[in-house]
């Protein structure tokens, strides 16, 4: 049977796929997204923000000398469980030489390099699906409950600084008259102005969705379960049948790892598992986004409540969600909010797609230059999938992206 031949096809429906169906959409592609439930993924629970002051890398001397102590307590900010340290061990080793001085600097520059301009690429991109009101730009503030905490996030602001990031500290009563709802405990703070969020990030899928419909995509709720490059474009399965497709965009976040070698690319990705508690009545609307730097979490007011959201834990895709993670969310968030109402609390767990040097896969696949590889954002899907619509447009269309590529390539590995 003849395959279903398409112009376009982007498999996964996150942030990161649904940005790019609509970037090619606009550019007069024909394009068909295959999703089971576009916009319900790691996208759908995330923290809402878009963070041009990510740019310190999660793997860090910190970091590993933590990693002990992951082992013994399943509630720290980042965990791993015990089974599933043999399969992660690998992982580890190269997260470990991405630790390294001479590397936490060559990321930090590579993610630079993406996130600077994250909240004037989504300005635009958003006006363009008629979705800029979910957008706000308040700045985001670190809150910490003593100076030796502070003192302790040092290297990260540091690095946000280095690369032109304003990230300044502020004192006890300049948290006072800014966000007067929280504890008078949390009196040391680094407040970055340039940053935004997302007051509904699954509404900004669903609208999304819309936007590619209203420019002429369609959407198959089914997933890519194959794949391989062809002679005259990409060919693949779904449950529904076979296709194949002159240009093939591959953004399946924590799924990407088996279709990515089938491609060529093979990558060591793991999975991020983040958990998120949201209040629905909290009885407070903060004025920016806020890390609490004692709990390692980030606190959004959105439509929907006051979403809790963070941590990493890594225990593969298939396991079970452990929601005490989403309940110490709860705890932490009192502490920082005395007066904050709890009651309502819905709980939450998604998978983000993490590589061992914290830098995305973006660019044409080894197997094809007419598949492209857009995946592996980690904790950075929201704040870039705008920029990395617009490298995915520019290669799709044969032109040369704005940015340098070879940081990101699949085949750095």
């Amino acid at each position: 049977m003849t395959p279903a031949r398409l112009d376009v096809a982007v498999a996964g429906g996150g942030i990161v796929g649904l940005a790019c169906a609509f970037a090619l959409a606009r550019e007069g592609r024909r394009v068909t997204l295959f999703d089971p439930a576009p916009g319900r993924g790691a996208s759908f629970g995330n923290a809402g923000g878009i963070t041009p002051g990510w740019v310190a890398p999660l793997a860090m001397p910190a970091t590993i000398r933590a990693i002990p102590g992951m082992l013994a307590d399943p509630l720290s900010p980042i965990a791993i469980r015990p089974a599933y340290l043999p399969r992660l061990l690998p992982w580890i080793v190269r997260f470990a030489f991405n630790a390294l001085p001479g590397r936490v600097e060559a990321c930090s520059k590579a993610l630079a390099a993406l996130t600077l301009g994250a909240c004037e690429a989504w300005a635009d991109f958003a006006r363009s699906a008629g979705l800029e009101g979910l957008l706000r730009k308040q700045g985001i503030l670190y809150v910490y409950a003593s100076e030796r905490s502070r003192q302790s996030a040092e290297p990260g602001h540091a690095l946000r600084r280095k690369r032109g990031v304003a990230a300044e500290p502020v004192d006890a009563a300049w948290i006072a008259s800014f966000a007067p709802m929280l504890s008078r405990e949390f009196g040391f703070g680094i407040y970055s102005p340039d940053a935004g969020h997302v007051v509904d990030p699954g509404g900004l899928c669903d609208g999304l969705v819309r936007a590619l419909e209203s420019a002429g995509g369609s959407i198959v709720r089914e997933p890519v379960v194959d794949i391989a490059a062809g002679s005259e474009g990409v060919n693949f399965r779904a449950p529904s049948g076979g296709f194949s497709a002159a240009t093939f965009v591959l953004a399946t976040g924590a799924h990407s790892k088996v279709l990515a070698a089938k491609l060529g690319a093979r990558v060591p990705l793991d999975v991020e598992r983040g958990y998120h508690a949201v209040l629905p009545e909290p009885g407070v609307e903060l004025p920016a986004q806020m890390i609490d730097g004692e709990g390692k979490y980030a606190l959004t007011s959105m439509a929907m409540g006051l979403r809790l959201a963070g941590t990493v834990e890594f225990a593969g895709i298939e396991a079970p969600p452990d929601h005490s993670r989403a309940d110490m969310l709860v705890r932490a968030a009192k502490r920082l909010l005395p007066d904050l109402r709890t009651d309502g609390a819905t709980r939450w767990m998604g998978c983000r797609p993490s590589l061992p040097d914290g830098l995305p896969v973006i660019g044409a696949a080894p197997a094809s230059p007419r598949a492209i590889l857009a995946f592996g954002h980690a904790h950075l899907g929201l704040t870039l999938a705008a920029k990395t619509a617009a490298i995915v447009a520019a290669l799709a269309a044969g032109r040369a992206p704005d940015t340098d590529l070879s940081p990101y390539s699949p085949t750095r590995f």
